[in-house]
């Protein structure tokens, strides 16, 4: 069940991906392809989705603690836009980098969360079957 799911994202994600690409194909408005391929802004968005994504596939394939996980793709996305200060063609921001942050941060508190809701339904789950047996038992 859970690898339908994984399935289904990869799907919605390309396919979200290929329009985006051939997006010049599509009846989209001028200004709207310009406002949003020719904006700055869209490689900030692209790193805080780039890196979610990440941190989603290292969360899921490597099984790796959240905290191990933070740490360690921090350290990567610092070491990546490092690298980019002596590359000719590429530019290394600190934009890039909060977004890169932003991005592994949010997924982390997302599966924060949710791990933590589902200990708490674990739990109430137990008490109630708990309190059914009890009166049963009566």
């Amino acid at each position: 069940m859970k690898a339908k799911h994984h399935l289904l994202f990869f799907i919605l994600l390309l396919a979200s991906a290929s329009l985006l690409f051939f997006s010049s194909e599509l009846l989209l408005p001028e200004s709207i392809k310009k406002l949003v391929f020719r904006s700055p802004q869209i490689d900030t968005i692209g790193h805080f989705i780039g890196f979610f994504v990440l941190t989603w596939l290292v969360s899921s394939i490597l099984k790796l603690s959240l905290l191990s996980t933070l740490f360690t793709l921090s350290l990567y996305a610092a070491l990546s836009e490092l690298g980019q200060l002596y590359l000719g063609f590429r530019n290394a921001e600190f934009s890039d980098f909060w977004a890169d942050i932003a991005g592994i941060s949010l997924y982390i508190l997302l599966k924060y969360s949710y791990l933590k809701y589902k200990i708490f339904t674990l739990k109430r789950m137990i008490k109630i079957e708990q309190v059914a047996k009890a009166k049963l038992c009566q």
